[in-house]
Formats: structure tokens, C-alpha cells, sequence
């Protein structure tokens, strides 16, 4: 079969064989009417001969019965009908010639003297035949005939009427055929390869084949239009889907990119701004253009990567930087691997490419913030510590003051190193600050009031050379925070703002309301959404790079010249803003200035604040009751018990819980106070407090502690009811203390 045959459509290919097979069958019928006619024509000629002899015999007996010659010729002569018929003789009962018939004048015909024998022969395509004629037995003469048998060019118009017939019969059959394969098969089967090319070329999945018939080709329609209906939901789901991922990709600034190495382009699937940024992106689709855009210490690198992907098949995985035209660093992350063409030779580099300098600076964010609170739990420890040896130094010194007269020569030294120990006492407090471990007393305040009394102070501490602005917004959000501690923080941040600018400029104060959404969480995940409070501290001074800025708030570091700083103001600052529930960030390019934002959050209860309860003045810190202290330092136990026991009170001590339990149990008389350190090894003081106010509860309580993060201080904030000794302490505050918890319990009584 011919390929210009197969290639026709299928309504064509039916017309053909439709037509092909009538023409095969009208010459299969033209042949068999032929055959027919040949194998059939000698018995047909020879069946009509005789019965037209026995018609003869018939019509012809009387005429031999009565020797009618007339009668007999007549009768011959109705032969003229037969055309086929050649020639008649009648013969008489002698044997001669009675009657003769003959078709043609002197044609060949029957005439001899006697009759033939009876029988048919054929000779020279004609049939002979010779019959006796009798009547009741009797022999009354002979009758012999002559039949030509037509030649087959006279019967070829016969043949074709017959051919003409079945043609006709074969074109009904034939038309109505088609029409029947049309209407059922042809049609059907176009219908649905019309539809299919619709969908092919319009990519409308909503086409539908039209269903006629349940036969197979309905069938294979209903399957068609299913898998259009397949196809359809699985590119509305496969569109959702995309749209979802381009979506993604945008909100991750995500995007895939492929590397032809033959042709060494690369192509990034049209996202090159979300990746690159509108200034960064690629100037072409060269390799050489994206590698510029790289930063130098990293292009070696990432071209290494991409050849070593391309040539080995390994995974490309890449974290690198690329810089704007504006000197913008972007950190970048490129993932990729090879495909392999039909010649096993590298045809493509295929991967995504992300943006993931957010992600960067959220991670030094979090190590940052980590390193700090490690360096804090550091300084806490140290500084808790420190306040247990300096609880010595200076209560010792000052045994050693009150022991010696005062034109003594040691007065001297020991002031000195009572001073000292004063200074060592601040610095530990500062340590404890930024810490977040020092007791505070926070209040509802208005940031705009502690500013605004603060404004001339910050004047004459910035310098003439300075301008000092403020602005305070109006309406202004309370916040809660100790008094005392936010305005270090803010004489910090102005002095740290001052030594920014040596050769004078602008301070600048600023305060208003700010609310912190879900996107900003997202930049800084240690913010909680909410209501802030915001003070900007912003100076004109020389600023900070990123790598200073990094360290900014650890203690102990400083820009500054030897002597000229402590490294511990900005420390600090942390320290009280983080206590205080709240954020410090810093702003800052080199040679455009820097500027501190902190941020409170806002105060959910407006009260009052309620009258700062002033201590009692006693004429003496003498006292009489008895006094149980507990301290795991034996240099400050000792120097609280000598100095109670000189101010009178009956003093009994214990190294720490379960030795305070005995001392408790044995002692017979009453015991009005406990001194209780409140971090110590084994049984803390809350626990031991708790155990001997169940067993006496006149019992009164004085924490003692270093540390301000333990069971009765939380976040720095005392637990209401509770008596508390911050270390370190002297011994005049000692004393007092002593003896305002003690009046307390005689006036509750």
C-alpha cells in the first residue's frame, strides 16, 4: 500500500474501496455471466430446440395424418419466430420430404432423401435434431431441425444489459453502503479528529467530541472527551500549582537558571530582577556577564563550581555575593547539576538560584544575639561573684575604719581601698546591667518627660559645639522601664554620640509611636508584633562600618583611645533596653553618621505612679532579737555577724540549708529574722524561708543576693512582700535594713 494511500483521510480511503470494490466485483460479474453464457449455451440451445419439435410434432401430426402438405408448411413456417432456428423438414412415413422451412433462401438446411437418425449432433456451431412423429403408436414420418448458435459478438449487447444491471445493482448497493459507512464510521471518526486537531491547535480543553452512537467509536469518544476532561483539571491544577510556585519563588526571590556549555549562555527563566535586583541583574545571557556582577574574592570560586558541575557531574552547590552598580552586597545561593544529552556529552547545567541575604543577616542577627546573651550569662556569673568578695573588702575596710583613730596613718590606705572597692562595685553593677541581672524598680513613664529633664544635662554634656534637637512626638505612648536606668541609657547613647563627632555637629532626640507588623518579625525574629514606643538617638558623626557594628554592644569593646572609655556604655544600654522587655538596633555608614532606635513596648496599664515609699530614719540600727544568718560565702557570713552581733542583736549562722534546718531545730528561744542568701548549693533560700515560716510563722525573711534572676527576683523585678540586700552592700545598709524589717513585723504586730 502506498504511502500517498495511507496519508489520505479515512472518508476517502471508504470512497475508494467502496469504488474499488464494486468495479472488482462488476468485472467478476462481467466474467461470470461470460463463463456462464459459454458453459451454458449448448444445453439452452439444445432444451429450446426441443421443445420447439415437440411443439412441431404436435401442431404437425394431423397435417402428416392427412397428407396436408399445405398444412404442414404452415406449420413449419411459425418457425420464423425462432430466429435461431435454421431450417425445418418434415419427413413422411416413406421417408421422403413432406415439408420443408428454411430461414434463408438456398442457405444450408435439412434436404436429404431420407430422414436423419433420431438424436442431436453439433457440427460447425450448429445444433441438429431428429425426432419421430407418431400419433397412438403409429409412425406417421420424421420431423429434423436445424439451430445456429448466435457467435459471442451477437450476444455482447446481451452481456452488456446484464453488466449494466449489476452496475447499476452494485452502485445502489454501493451508495447506500457508503452512506451507511459514513453516517456511523467516516463521520464519527471525523468529528473526533476534527476535534482533536481544534484542541491541538487551540489548546482549549473544553472541546468535546459529540457521542452519535454506543458502538466502539462512541466508546472511543467518551475516552477522548475523558481525557480531555483529565487534561483539563490536571492543567488547572498544574497552573494553580505554578502560579503558587512562581509566587513562592517571588516572595524567596527564588529562580531557576540553566547554562548551555557549548554555547556558554546562561538564561534565568525571566526572574533576573527578583534574583538580581533592578540595577544588578546580568547586562546578556553570556557567562562572562553574570561572573562580573560576582564579587572578586568569590568569582574564582563559583566559576570553579560551575565547571567542575559541568565537566564532572557533581552537584553545584554555591553560597556567594554579587554587587550592584551602587556597591549593594546580595548574598546569593546557587544549587544545581548536570543533564546529559543523547551523545553523553554535557549539554546543560540546570539548578535554582536564591537570594538569601535576608536569611544572612537574620543568622548574624541570631549569633549575635546568642554571643551576647553568652557574654552577659558570663559577666552575670563574674559579676556575682565579685559582689560576694567585694561585700568583704568593703565591710572589712570598714571595720578597719571605725577601728582605728583618725589621725592614723592607715586611714589613708584604707580609704583607698574602700574607694576602690566602691569603683569595682560600679563596674560590677554595670557588668550586672547589661546582663540583665540588676534589681530595678520599673515604673509607667512618659519617655518624653525623662528626655525633656535631661535636655539641659545633655547640653552641657555634649558641648557648644554640638546642636542638641529634640523631638518629642505628641500623644506619645507610655512605657514601662526603671527611670533611673533609661536615663543612663540615654546619657550614654548622647555621650557615645558626642565622641562620634570631634569636630562638632547635630544630636538629634526623637521620640513617637510605632507599631511593629508580621513583616518586620520576619527581618528580626527576636521581635514580637506589637505596640512599641520608639527613641531615636541620631548623631552627624563619622559612623561605623559593618564590622564594628557587629560588636557594638559587647562589653569591654571600644573604638576609643586607651583611658578614654570603658567599652561598657553601650553594654549597658543593651543590657537595661533587654531587661526592660524591649529592642536596641543601631543604624550607621561610615562618614553619614549612626543613629540608636530603641524600642519599648508600650505600656498596657496607665497608672499612677505610686509614691516611693521613703525609709524610716532610726536613731539606732541597735537591736536585741535574734537573728539566723545563712551564707555559703564565709567572708561575708562572718562580716555579717560581727557586724549584727555589734549592733546587739543575738546572732546564730549556718553555711547553708540543711545546716540553718539545725541550727533552727536546736535553738529552743525565738527567732524574728532570717538572713538568707538566696543562691546557694543544695537548698536554696526560698526553699529554706518557706520550710522555717511553716514551723514559725512570726518568722520575718531578709534575701541577700548578687544576683538578680533567681526564686524571688524575676526579670530583675523583687516579688511583692519580699524583703531584699542587694550585694554588695555595707554595713550601715546592713544594719538599717535589718532594722526596718524588723520594725515592720512589731508595727503589723
Amino acid at each position: 500500500m502506498s504511502r500517498a494511500f495511507r496519508d489520505r483521510p479515512i472518508r476517502h480511503k471508504v470512497n475508494l474501496l467502496i469504488v474499488a470494490a464494486s468495479v472488482i466485483a462488476l468485472i467478476i460479474a462481467g466474467i461470470g455471466v461470460v463463463v456462464y453464457d459459454l458453459t451454458t449455451l449448448q444445453p439452452r440451445a439444445l432444451r429450446d430446440l426441443v421443445a420447439q419439435a415437440a411443439l412441431i410434432r404436435i401442431n404437425t401430426t394431423a397435417a402428416l395424418a392427412f397428407q396436408d402438405q399445405r398444412a404442414a408448411t404452415e406449420n413449419l413456417a411459425t418457425l420464423k419466430a425462432k430466429r435461431e432456428i435454421a431450417s425445418a423438414t418434415l419427413y413422411g412415413p416413406d421417408g421422403r420430404i413432406f415439408a420443408t422451412y428454411a430461414r434463408a433462401r438456398g442457405g444450408p438446411g435439412i434436404h436429404n432423401a431420407a430422414h436423419p437418425p433420431a438424436g442431436h449432433t453439433y457440427q460447425n456451431n450448429r445444433l441438429t435434431i431428429s425426432e419421430p412423429v407418431q400419433n397412438e403408436g403409429q409412425q406417421l414420418g420424421w420431423l429434423a431441425m436445424e439451430y445456429n448458435l448466435p457467435p459471442l459478438w451477437s450476444r455482447l449487447p446481451q452481456y452488456g444489459i446484464i453488466v449494466g444491471v449489476v452496475f447499476l445493482a452494485l452502485s445502489t448497493v454501493s451508495l447506500l453502503l457508503w452512506r451507511l459507512l459514513e453516517s456511523s464510521i467516516t463521520d464519527p471518526l471525523a468529528r473526533l479528529a476534527e476535534a482533536s486537531k481544534a484542541v491541538a491547535q487551540s489548546k482549549d480543553r473544553q472541546v468535546r467530541a459529540v457521542k452519535r452512537a454506543d458502538d466502539e467509536i462512541g466508546h472511543l469518544t467518551d475516552a477522548f472527551n475523558e481525557m480531555l476532561s483529565t487534561l483539563q483539571a490536571r492543567e488547572t491544577d498544574l497552573r494553580e500549582s505554578t502560579g503558587q510556585l512562581l509566587a513562592a519563588m517571588t516572595v524567596a526571590r527564588m529562580g531557576s537558571w540553566a547554562w548551555e556549555v557549548p554555547r556558554g549562555t546562561i538564561s534565568w527563566s525571566g526572574r533576573e530582577v527578583q534574583v538580581f535586583g533592578e540595577k544588578g541583574k546580568p547586562a546578556d545571557a553570556t557567562l562572562a556577564s553574570f561572573l562580573e556582577l560576582i564579587h572578586p574574592t568569590d568569582r574564582s570560586v563559583v566559576e570553579q563550581g560551575l565547571w567542575r558541575a559541568a565537566e564532572t557531574g557533581q552537584r553545584c552547590e554555591l553560597d556567594f555575593r554579587v554587587l550592584d552598580p551602587d556597591g549593594h552586597v546580595r548574598w546569593l545561593a546557587m544549587r544545581g547539576q548536570r543533564t546529559q544529552d543523547d551523545g553523553n556529552q554535557p549539554a546543560k547545567v540546570l539548578g535554582l538560584v536564591m537570594d538569601t541575604t535576608d536569611r544572612r543577616r537574620l543568622e548574624e542577627q541570631l549569633l549575635q544575639s546568642q554571643k551576647l546573651e553568652a557574654i552577659g550569662r558570663l559577666a552575670g556569673g563574674v559579676a556575682h561573684d565579685f559582689n560576694n568578695l567585694l561585700t568583704g573588702i568593703l565591710g572589712y575596710a570598714n571595720f578597719a575604719l571605725k577601728s582605728l583613730p583618725e589621725n592614723h596613718a592607715a586611714r589613708v590606705d584604707i580609704v583607698e581601698i574602700e574607694r576602690a572597692g566602691t569603683r569595682a562595685a560600679a563596674l560590677t553593677g554595670q557588668l550586672l546591667a547589661y546582663a540583665r541581672r540588676q534589681m530595678i524598680a520599673p515604673k509607667i513613664v512618659s519617655l518624653n518627660e525623662l528626655v525633656g529633664n535631661l535636655e539641659s544635662l545633655l547640653r552641657r554634656l555634649i558641648g557648644e559645639d554640638v546642636d542638641l534637637e529634640t523631638r518629642c512626638s505628641r500623644d506619645l505612648w507610655r512605657a514601662q522601664i526603671d527611670p533611673g536606668q533609661f536615663e543612663q541609657v540615654i546619657i550614654n547613647l548622647a555621650v557615645n554620640a558626642r565622641d562620634a563627632m570631634p569636630e562638632g555637629g547635630r544630636l538629634t532626640v526623637e521620640t513617637s509611636n510605632c507599631t511593629l507588623d508580621d513583616s518586620y518579625v520576619r527581618q528580626h525574629p527576636e521581635v514580637v508584633a506589637a505596640d512599641y514606643v520608639m527613641m531615636a538617638v541620631a548623631d552627624t558623626g563619622i559612623g561605623m562600618d559593618t564590622a564594628t557594628q557587629i560588636r557594638i554592644f559587647e562589653p569591654f569593646f571600644t573604638t576609643k583611645e586607651q583611658g578614654k572609655g570603658t567599652g561598657l556604655g553601650l553594654a549597658v544600654c543593651y543590657g537595661i533596653v533587654k531587661q526592660a522587655g524591649g529592642h536596641l538596633w543601631v543604624y550607621s555608614e561610615p562618614r553619614r553618621g549612626t543613629t540608636f532606635k530603641v524600642l519599648l513596648p508600650r505600656a498596657t496599664e496607665d497608672l499612677a505612679d505610686a509614691a516611693a515609699a521613703r525609709p524610716v530614719d532610726h536613731p539606732s540600727s541597735q537591736g536585741h532579737e535574734t537573728v539566723l544568718i545563712v551564707e555559703d560565702e564565709q567572708v561575708v557570713r562572718r562580716l555579717a555577724v560581727r557586724a549584727l552581733t555589734e549592733q546587739g542583736y543575738n546572732v546564730l549562722e549556718a553555711e547553708d540549708g540543711l545546716a540553718a534546718l539545725e541550727v533552727a531545730q536546736g535553738h529552743s528561744g525565738e527567732l524574728q529574722l532570717l538572713v538568707t542568701d538566696v543562691v546557694m548549693p543544695g537548698m536554696n533560700g526560698k526553699e529554706l524561708a518557706d520550710r522555717l515560716v511553716a514551723e514559725r510563722p512570726e518568722l520575718r525573711v531578709l534575701y541577700i543576693s548578687g544576683y538578680a534572676e533567681h526564686a524571688v527576683v524575676r526579670h530583675g523585678v523583687l516579688e511583692e512582700g519580699i524583703a531584699f540586700l542587694s550585694k554588695p552592700f555595707d554595713l550601715a545598709e546592713l544594719g538599717r535594713t535589718v532594722r526596718e524589717v524588723l520594725d515592720k513585723m512589731q508595727a503589723t504586730g
